[in-house]
Order: C-alpha cells, then structure tokens, then sequence
C-alpha cells in the first residue's frame, strides 16, 4: 500500500519530526470525518492539496482513537446524532480554523510571503477537534453566556490537542530531551507554532506568545473574568476566551508534570500519566455542573473521579495544579441523590423541574450524559432571556441558564444532585460582562467593535427566538478570537 507523508506535531516546532507512513483508517464503531481534497495515498510535499488532506485526516484519526484512551469507548456520534463531520481543508483567507457544528474549517493566509496552512498543525486541528468533541458530550456549553465557559472550550480544545500529542511515543522523547521534568518550555507545551509566528507577523508582537500562540506551561492566575480587560497584550490575561483559557490548560498541563515528576521519568511513564489525567478529566466533564465558575467546577470533579478510580493518588497533584494557578479545590465528596418533587419519568418531569428553577418549561432543555460518578445525569438548564443595554446592545437579550442536575436510572429520576444554580444576580453580570466582551472584540456579527490587537471573527450572531432578539454562538475559532 502507498504511504503518505505525516508531520505529528506543529510545523512550526523546533525539530518537528516527518514520517512517511500507511494511511490510518478510521476505527469500526467511531464517529468518522470526511476531509475535503481527496486524493490517491502517496508522499505529498506541504502545501497541496492532497497533503492537506492527509495531513488533517491522519491527525484528526489519531484524535478519534485517543478518545476512546480516555473515555473508554469510541464517540459513537457527533452533536446533533451526526455519524460523519464534515472537514474543509482549504476554507479561505484567514489565520484561524474554526468549529460551527456544520463542521470543522480551516484557512490558508500568505503575509509577508510566508504561507500558513491551518490544516497543517495538528496542534490546531485537534484543537478544532476537540471543540467537536465537547459539544458532542455537554451541547448545553454551546450558547451559556459565561466567559469562563466559552475559555474553557478553548482550553478543551488546546489540552486535546496535548492529550493527542502526548500519546505519541516520539513526541514524549522530544519533550523529555527539551525538558526532563517538564518544567520549561518544550514542543508539546508550546501550541500553534507557526500560526502563533503569523499572528505575530502582521499583527505584533503583542498578539501571540514569544514562541507559540498559546504556552501550556504558564503562570496565569484565576481571577473574576468579568472584572478583566475585555482584550490584552498575549503577556498578561483578560477576559477574552482564549486569552482566559491559558488559566485551565495550566492547571492541566501542571498536574500531568507533576504527576509525573513524582514518579520514573521515562517516555513510557509519562505516556501513563498522561492517559490517566486525560481519563479523570473527561470523567469530570460529564459530571460537572453549567455555571460561570466552570474551572474549579471541573477540577472538583477530577478530585472526586480520582477518588473513586485511584483512591486519591493523583489527588496531591491535581490539587498543587490548580492552587498554582489561583483555583483552591476543596475535599473530593461525592453527591448523592436528593428527592425531588417531580414526576418519576424525565419525559414528563419537564414542567416540574422549570417551576423548581423558577423558569419556564418551554425553555428548559435537559442534556443526558453518562458519567463514571453518578451513572446517568440529566444537566438541566432553564434559559431566561435577560436584557442588555448601551449603545451597541440596547434592544438586545442574552439567554442565561438556570441549571441543576437529575440522577437517572433509565429514564426514571432518582433525585437531584447537589445544588440548583439560578438565574441570580452574579449569573446575571457575568453574562452581560460577556455580552460587552462581545461587542468590545469585534466578535458579534453585525455589530462594529474596536479593532482588537488579533483578528476578529464573528462567534456570535443576533436571532430572533420568542419574539426577542438574542444573542446566539456562530462558533468556536481556533485563536485569533473567542
């Protein structure tokens, strides 16, 4: 069988490695993508179409296999029951890929005549990638007002893109080589090289990290997102979602070091680790409630899946990750069903479950994940339409959740579990803060902003839902914006 040509990691990293391999298929029972410029197998050079091709359908193949590592089976369907997603290799002129749940699309852009294929990183793709993954598993993430919700898909996005890399066996030797410890800088915790280098290139050195577009390894700390800076210079943080993101892909990338500083520091070992922190991770996606304080909602439940699959072993280094980056988890506990006043089945439990909420029943959505912790959980959110004002948002309305957990078995609801979040006043400001982020980075459509320090693309939309005119997601882009 002809090979093909693979580079596994950023075209832009120091000593990425080039291989010429068999074509991968896509695994029986995984959901499957079609990726545009279709050719006959064979050693393409960069910058075709037919490489192209390859190179994203090889990395985005070896994103499908590294799911099922850590969440224990292959994602059997894309968001919306899709079996198959659509890729565009070659979407237009633009430094960004982005993710709309149409499909995934990725740009070429020439500046300064050098020429950047997104489709060309894995680092980017399986960030889009991982954009994809998450909205198949918490589609609720999708339109929820938050700054911290929207980084954390970003943030989803790049520790994909790390989870994938770090399952490579060559890639872990070259980091190792860079980094014994993993404490400095090295190829895997510097993502999007040679975009990052672009973005650099036309819009300044303000507008992307020294070496990459984002650092894994960093020091930024939590702080309120809606009392930060709606945009910022790469050096310091602000509320813009990918700017924001750097906060949670630290602690991930932190707890994976230290894990691993703590035991033999071989590829091999590291490979171990890093399967086990991705494995509590998704387990924490599953579980974790829809609320503007997601970080630590998340890192909550990596303690509470880690107490429940490794009786807190990985627990100490979970804990130092994300104090080190200003995020305090306290003890793993484990929530148990409460009653609730409702029907038993979730078919008929609608009208109920929006009264406990204080919402209405039209506008209450449940989304059923199956979770290591609780067994299945209905994630109900209860959308209320709140009004903005100011001269770019007056007549304007963002939808904010009201959101609570059932514990199911079947479809029969055994109770709630822990606390109901409603639509209070904190909730209220952080989603008009992220309204005005909106405006502010040139990130609503069809609403003028200032020029931002990177290029903006529109995420969201304005839509007419209930006689209302409100602001819903586009998208998600890869880093140029939210």
């Amino acid at each position: 069988m002809s090979q093909i040509r693979f580079v596994p990691n950023d075209p832009g990293a120091a000593g990425a490695p080039v291989r010429a391999l068999t074509p991968p298929a896509t695994p029986a029972g995984s959901a499957a993508v079609t990726v545009s410029g279709a050719a006959p197998a064979g050693l393409y050079p960069p910058h075709t179409s037919a490489f192209d091709h390859w190179q994203a359908q090889t990395a985005l193949i070896r994103g499908l296999r590294r799911w099922r590592d850590c969440d224990g089976s292959y994602l059997a369907r894309w968001q919306g029951n899709r079996r198959t997603l659509p890729v565009t290799t070659d979407a237009g002129d633009d430094l960004n890929a982005f993710y709309d749940r149409r499909g995934l699309q990725f740009f070429t852009h020439t500046y300064a005549g050098v020429t950047v294929h997104a489709c060309e990183s894995p680092d980017v793709v399986n960030h889009e990638q991982g954009h994809a993954l998450l909205d198949a598993v918490r589609p609720d993430f999708w339109d929820a007002p938050f700054a911290e919700v929207a980084a954390f898909h970003e943030s989803f996005g790049d520790c994909y893109a790390l989870l994938v890399a770090l399952a490579d066996p060559a890639l872990r030797q070259a980091a190792l080589a860079q980094s014994p410890d993993l404490s400095r800088q090295n190829l895997l915790s510097r993502l999007a090289e040679e975009l990052g280098a672009a973005v650099r290139r036309e819009y300044g050195a303000a507008a992307a990290d020294p070496d990459a577009l984002r650092r894994a390894l960093n020091r930024f700390r939590w702080a309120d997102p809606s009392t930060l800076p709606a945009d910022a210079p790469s050096s310091r943080l602000s509320g813009e979602p990918h700017s924001f993101s750097r906060v949670f892909t630290g602690c991930f990338w932190d707890t994976i070091r230290f894990a691993f500083a703590a035991g033999p520091r071989t590829a091999n070992a590291l490979g171990t680790v890093a399967t086990a922190v991705g494995v509590l991770w998704l387990a924490a996606i599953r579980s974790v409630p829809l609320t503007a304080r997601l970080f630590a909602g998340v890192g909550q439940r990596m303690l509470q899946a880690d107490l429940l699959q490794h009786a807190g072993a990985l627990a100490p280094h979970i804990r130092r990750a994300f104090a080190g980056h200003g995020i305090a988890l306290a003890a793993a506990a484990q929530s148990l069903p409460m009653p609730l006043a409702a029907p038993r089945r979730l078919a008929a439990a609608r009208p109920a479950v929006a009264a406990w909420l204080g919402e209405r029943a039209a506008a209450t959505r449940f989304t059923v994940v199956e979770t290591p912790m609780h067994g299945t959980v209905a994630h109900v959110a209860a959308w209320r339409p709140i009004a903005l004002s100011g001269r770019r948002l007056a007549g304007l309305h963002v939808l904010v959740p009201a959101t609570a957990r059932l514990a199911l078995r079947g479809t029969v609801i055994l109770g709630s579990l822990g606390d109901a979040a409603p639509v209070d006043a904190h909730a209220e400001r952080h989603a008009r803060a992220f309204a005005q982020a909106l405006v502010a980075n040139g990130q609503l459509e069809g609403v003028a902003g200032r020029r931002p320090l990177r290029p903006a693309r529109a995420t969201h939309r304005i839509a007419v839902r209930s006689g209302k005119r409100v602001i819903v997601r586009l998208g998600f882009a890869c880093g140029c914006c939210s």
